[in-house]
């Protein structure tokens, strides 16, 4: 299930809609500010997160 996340609460391994595909983070910087994040993504460039978006986080097993 999505939630819509600020940058501060994404995780790699998160997923985000970008360009009508979801695309898995595989890395992050911050960008000067917890407010703002560098998301790196694999075969996508990397994208500046400055607002909340809406996130799929996998499930994880406990």
């Amino acid at each position: 299930m999505g939630a819509t996340r600020p940058p501060s609460d994404v995780r790699i391994g998160d997923f985000i809609l970008l360009d009508s595909q979801y695309q898995r983070v595989q890395d992050m910087r911050s960008a000067g500010t917890p407010a703002h994040r560098v998301l790196h993504f694999a075969g996508h460039a990397p994208l500046i997160m400055r607002e909340a978006r809406t996130t799929y986080r996998p499930l994880e097993h406990l």
